[in-house]
């Protein structure tokens, strides 16, 4: 005897439960143009380990270093933090980057996930609707948030359970100074 295919019901539960568990299958729900290849799902692997590391209160480090335009901000900065905060709403993040302006702008692109229905589907954390300022915002019914700060910026006396630095360098010209990468390495 054949079994039946299965229903449009049960595809929409087994892809919120594989979202909630996975990283990429959550991405690929938020967008279903998304083309993964294998230094995606790697990076994917390396966060979920890192987020289930973070939430067993190990401290772990995780660097992802890779060229421009490889894909990392968009899973890094993007899916990633609203992911996270998805499984554990009581997490606070930290996002920086070498200006307050490009750290607001991963902020406004985490919220802007948070906020998808194909979010709200998979996850019951929610933004804060009196706590959602650009540069900062919380979690309703919880004690997590975001702040977004350019290196250098104001950080001092917040406390995270996950710090992301991407692109902390605006270009090869700033990276070519030795003054600018010492204050860098000062700052971090």
């Amino acid at each position: 005897m054949s079994q039946a295919a299965p229903t449009k019901a049960e595809i929409e539960l087994a892809s919120r439960i594989l979202s909630r568990k996975r990283l990429l299958p959550f991405v690929q729900r938020l967008n279903d143009r998304y083309l993964a290849g294998w230094v995606h799902e790697d990076i994917c692997r390396r966060l979920e380990k890192f987020s289930n590391d973070v939430a067993e209160g190990k401290s772990p480090r995780l660097m992802l270093l890779m060229p421009p335009r490889s894909g990392k901000s968009e899973l890094c900065s993007r899916a990633f933090p609203s992911w996270h905060m998805g499984r554990n709403p009581d997490h606070e993040i930290i996002a920086c980057s070498y200006n307050v302006g490009l750290a607001m702008s991963f902020s406004r692109k985490v919220k802007e996930v948070m906020e998808d229905p194909s979010y709200q589907s998979v996850f019951d954390t929610r933004l804060n609707p009196n706590f959602q300022g650009a540069e900062e915002w919380g979690i309703d019914n919880a004690r997590g948030g975001y702040v977004a700060a350019g290196v250098g910026g104001g950080i001092t006396g917040k406390g995270a359970h996950i710090l992301t630095i991407d692109d902390p360098i605006k270009n090869a010209e700033e990276a070519d100074s030795a003054d600018n990468r010492e204050k860098l390495k000062e700052w971090y």
